[in-house]
């Protein structure tokens, strides 16, 4: 009975519907049930003081280890964190994949999804993949690669920044455009130092597209760019947090909210030269939401649904009948002191902590539950 159990007193949040009630729920080979009659020797775990919600997504990471020089195992920053699923952001491209597949995907218990990377070497042959346009895959490459690998990708990763693109400005993203159309995957951006500019970047940018990094804070970032991005989110393009080493700023998050109050998801860009500062964990990163009033179920929409819609996943839900996919967690009372990309001190009375992991009804990983 390893995917069965009772699980008491939990605060459970309903994403969906932004609510949280106190009840206990029963799942049963793997998925939600009704209450049992009698109890008899399923294990019941008393979840009294922690929340219980669909599992997270952090769909901004970099875990392709021993390849992609920067990435980090995913189960460190993923199940062991409460964190269901998590998103490798271009670090593998065509040329790679085979071993990304058989080292990554299938050894880890995370469940791990994936953007390709438009240059065929991916992350794998160092961090400027777009200054050489003869390294980029062709539609017809990413044509077969769908049909072999669809499962698991759900998009096109195309970094834009200047140290990435070097001479080619934005011809990288206008040949992205191209492949995203003929192959209807949507492109993930990253935004950063110019050029290109932004409002180029933009310009080109459709309905379910994702810009990421959305509120970092380098010259020619969304607040210099407000009606661009205005018009941007009115139609559809996607915004991602991706905290990342140098690409979150807590003064800029007001500032673009303050133009349009974008439904943005939640994302850290994890990798191994940022994991201990100054992003953490995906928990961490939106504990950072706190200070400016978002509340615990908008946070944790902002980690559930809101990810899951933009990647083209099945919805998050705690129902009858579906999968007993869950994140266990609490809200501590006291100081926590953490940082923005920029080393700007953040400094917050309560803070969000992992307790358990349950997928398909079984117990993965614990703290202490």
């Amino acid at each position: 009975m390893t995917n069965t159990m009772i699980i008491k007193h939990a605060e459970v949040i309903d994403p969906s519907a932004g609510k949280i009630q106190k009840r206990d729920l029963c799942i049963l080979d793997g998925r939600f049930a009704g209450m049992p009659d009698r109890i008899g020797d399923i294990p019941v775990f008393d979840a009294t003081g922690c929340y219980a919600a669909p599992g997270f997504v952090d769909s901004h990471v970099h875990v392709f280890e021993n390849h992609a020089p920067i990435s980090i195992p995913a189960d460190q920053i993923g199940i062991r964190q409460g964190v269901h699923t998590v998103v490798d952001a271009g670090s593998t491209g065509v040329r790679d994949f085979d071993f990304f597949e058989k080292e990554i995907i299938n050894r880890n218990s995370t469940d791990i999804r994936f953007f390709l990377n438009i240059a065929r070497s991916g992350l794998c042959g160092g961090l400027s993949e777009l200054a050489d346009m003869d390294d980029l895959m062709t539609p017809e490459e990413l044509s077969g690669f769908q049909k072999q690998h669809g499962s698991h990708i759900v998009g096109i990763k195309v970094r834009m920044s200047g140290s990435v693109v070097k001479e080619n400005g934005i011809q990288p993203l206008v040949y992205a455009r191209e492949l995203s159309d003929k192959s209807g995957l949507p492109l993930m951006v990253h935004i950063g130092n110019q050029p290109p500019k932004l409002h180029e970047v933009l310009d080109l940018l459709r309905q379910g597209d994702i810009v990421t990094h959305c509120f970092h804070g380098k010259a020619g970032g969304i607040p210099d760019y407000p009606r661009e991005f205005v018009s941007a989110a009115s139609r559809g393009v996607r915004f991602d947090v991706g905290h990342g080493s140098a690409s979150f700023s807590s003064d800029t998050v007001p500032r673009a909210m303050g133009i349009y109050p974008v439904d943005f998801s939640i994302s850290t860009d994890l990798y191994s030269r940022n994991f201990k500062s100054p992003v953490g964990s995906l928990m961490d990163t939106m504990t950072k939401f706190l200070p400016y009033g978002f509340t615990v179920e908008d946070l944790v929409r902002r980690v559930t649904d809101l990810p899951r819609k933009f990647l083209g996943l099945s919805p998050a839900a705690i129902k009858l009948g579906e999968p007993a996919d869950l994140t266990i967690f609490r809200i501590n009372q006291g100081i926590k002191e953490l940082v923005d990309s920029e080393g700007k001190a953040i400094s917050v009375t309560r803070y969000f902590e992992p307790v358990a992991a349950i997928m398909k009804g079984k117990k993965v990983w614990s703290n202490e539950f």
